[in-house]
């Protein structure tokens, strides 16, 4: 029990920090300090059924051995947190430093396959998708594959109302089978596949849940980088069919190697727009011939709690960044702002038991 509260604890500030700085790219790393796993009793007293007279009790200078127990442990997830955010604000929110290992950044519409199991010998009936998120008028491709698959019947259905909505089967090729389901514009928001599978004669069915939406707006290209103070500024060119605050994400590579995860934000009207990326110098090596921009993801925020956030699409995968000097950049060390010191304190505070 004590655990689970440690845990709940450590998410709820993770959370706060998160909410108080959308779009830092560290907090993916946010691992909490192993807790301790003792129980706790499942039903305590209740004071109020407690009849003694405070005469009678001494009076308690120190806590219960599992409350200090209970305090260190949040004091230690506090600190993980903390130390890590402290980290992080040595770049700003809209520029931090990635790596090969933030795999959530570098693949940010990855679908992971789902398996059943076949029979006794090991074998997995497999679904793979090329990504998870669909933005109309895009194509839903997939693959089904196992040993022994004969024939697949597929049924794309909306998982809140279980209302089939189309339906193809096939016969497989050396164990795989590939089926497209044709966009639709009013196809709804979750789609489920269903697969039902004929793997020597037995019939095996697997799942997969997608996401498919209308477009909020397309990204149509980029303006070449240039100069401004302590950050490269590179101009995102945009086809806004939605209006609304916008958050676009990319990633920064020289050549193959990932530099940084850049975000930026503005509020967008309907029409051709613009929103400037900003890479500060930090995050840059001084050789910057073979910057390239990559991963791009469009998403319209959320206006209101009764409406979701929606995603855009991408016209281009890669843009090449061009003649640009590393030694035009002011190269001043970024100051975390008042928000963002705030909620250091706030963790620090935590850490130290305050």
């Amino acid at each position: 029990m004590k655990k689970s509260y440690v845990i709940v604890l450590v998410i709820i500030v993770a959370g706060l920090v998160w909410f108080l700085g959308q779009g830092n790219a560290s907090y993916s790393n946010l691992q909490p300090t192993p807790t301790s796993n003792k129980n706790t009793p499942k039903h305590p007293p209740s004071p109020a059924n407690v009849t003694t007279s405070s005469a009678q009790l001494p009076v308690q200078n120190t806590l219960p051995a599992e409350q200090h127990e209970f305090n260190e442990d949040i004091a230690k997830a506090a600190s993980a947190v903390a130390q890590q955010y402290q980290q992080s604000l040595a770049f700003p929110p809209y520029s931090q430093p990635l790596t090969v290992y933030d795999e959530d950044r570098l693949k940010p519409n990855q679908f992971f396959p789902v398996s059943s199991p076949v029979g006794e010998q090991g074998g997995a009936l497999t679904v793979s998708l090329s990504q998870y998120r669909y933005v109309y008028p895009q194509a839903v491709e997939l693959t089904v594959s196992a040993p022994n698959l004969g024939k697949a019947v597929v049924t794309l259905s909306d998982t809140d109302t279980k209302k089939s909505l189309k339906t193809q089967s096939g016969v497989a090729r050396q164990n795989e089978l590939a089926m497209t389901f044709k966009g639709e514009e009013d196809y709804p928001r979750n789609l489920q596949l269903l697969v039902e599978a004929d793997i020597a004669g037995k019939i095996v069915p697997v799942v997969a849940q997608i996401h498919y939406m209308p477009p909020s707006a397309t990204l149509t290209g980029f303006e070449n980088a240039y100069p401004r103070n302590e950050n490269m500024i590179v101009p995102a060119n945009l086809t806004v069919i939605k209006s609304g605050l916008y958050r676009l994400r990319a990633n920064l590579y020289s050549g193959t190697s990932p530099l940084a995860h850049l975000v930026a934000k503005a509020r967008l009207n309907e029409g051709s727009q613009q929103i400037d990326f900003k890479a500060h110098w930090s995050v840059l090596p001084k050789q910057t011939n073979d910057l390239r921009l990559r991963d791009f993801v469009v998403e319209r925020m959320s206006p209101s709690p009764g409406e979701l956030n929606s995603f855009g699409e991408s016209e281009i995968r890669e843009f090449t960044i061009e003649d640009f000097a590393y030694d035009s950049l002011q190269q001043l060390p970024y100051q975390a702002n008042k928000q963002e010191m705030q909620s250091l304190e706030f963790l620090q505070g935590l850490a130290a038991g305050q």
